[in-house]
């Protein structure tokens, strides 16, 4: 438990924390479990801190002074980390849900067994960071937010699990980079709404793989995919993913446009959905997607599967 003295100053306020700190640099704070929720700690020196299960949930740490501060199993959530320094933090177990991470340093955080959901990081800091526990070789990412995906892929008993985690329930949409994103957005809700997890390929390539390749691994990650012919860069992605994944592809077209010319070639193959779905607005096509787009994906992938099945019959 807490240290009640150190307790007690760090509720008088950051100058009278600071201040004491400076007067007794000889001592690491002891805040374990502390009961912190809500707490005014902006610019407070807790660096070398120990707040392991320390309760800290909305409370404002803006531009603290976290470095070498222990944090193992905190509640950060709703917390205003916004500038400040967590150097060499350990945040093993700690909670961050909805926390602002804005300009904040985590050089050198150790990670193991983070719990991140939708953090404000832009601008800060992320290098080395260390994901596995203290019993194995070191491996470091620069990303919290991906932090939790590789150390998966690092245990090979665990990396089967997530790969049918996404393929069970992935949907890549492809198409419309030339205008009309609004479309596939609105597919991409209709689909969540059926408990799919949509993917529109709408950001930067990675750094070290070009566009086609890029498409292909998420293509890889789909259960199926749904093809805007009505956008001038799908028969490239086309070419790339449907001659390689037997994998469902659902063609789209708005009403009036031409199919590309050689789009024909690529309806000939068995796990693509002929003839393309045809709609005239968004409307149409939401409405559509539960009978012409999921249902007849969904019976390919079922034939697909009974076929992998009988060819690879479990023990």
């Amino acid at each position: 438990m807490a240290n009640n003295e150190h307790l007690e100053r760090i509720r008088q306020g950051t100058a009278q924390w600071n201040e004491w700190r400076k007067q007794h640099p000889e001592i690491q704070p002891d805040l374990r479990v502390a009961y912190l929720q809500g707490a005014n700690l902006f610019g407070a020196d807790l660096s070398g801190a120990n707040l392991f299960g320390a309760n800290l949930l909305g409370a404002d740490l803006s531009r603290a002074n976290l470095s070498r501060a222990v944090l193992q199993v905190a509640n950060l959530s709703g917390a205003n980390l916004s500038g400040a320094n967590l150097f060499g933090a350990t945040l093993r177990g700690a909670v961050l849900v909805k926390t602002n991470l804005t300009g904040a340093t985590l050089t050198h955080c150790s990670i193991h067994g983070i719990s991140v959901w939708n953090v404000q990081l832009e601008g800060a800091k992320q290098d080395s960071l260390i994901i596995t526990p203290d019993d194995e070789p070191v491996v470091t990412v620069d990303d919290l937010e991906v932090a939790q995906f590789i150390y998966l892929l690092l245990n090979h008993k665990k990396l089967r699990n997530v790969l049918n985690a996404v393929t069970e329930r992935g949907v890549l949409l492809l198409g419309r980079f030339g205008g009309g994103l609004e479309v596939l957005q609105a597919v991409a809700a209709r689909l969540r709404e059926e408990r799919y997890l949509p993917i529109i390929f709408d950001f930067d390539r990675p750094h070290d793989r070009n566009f086609t390749e890029t498409v292909k691994t998420l293509a890889g990650l789909s259960r199926f995919i749904i093809a805007d012919l009505s956008g001038p860069s799908v028969p490239q992605e086309l070419y790339a993913t449907v001659p390689h994944f037997k994998i469902p592809f659902v063609p789209i077209l708005e009403a009036g446009r031409k199919l590309f010319s050689m789009a024909v070639d690529l309806l000939e193959y068995p796990w693509v959905i002929r003839p393309p779905v045809i709609f005239t607005s968004t409307e149409e096509l939401l409405n559509l997607v539960p009978s012409r787009i999921i249902a007849p994906a969904e019976e390919k992938h079922q034939a697909r599967q009974h076929l992998l099945n009988e060819l690879f019959p479990r023990g």
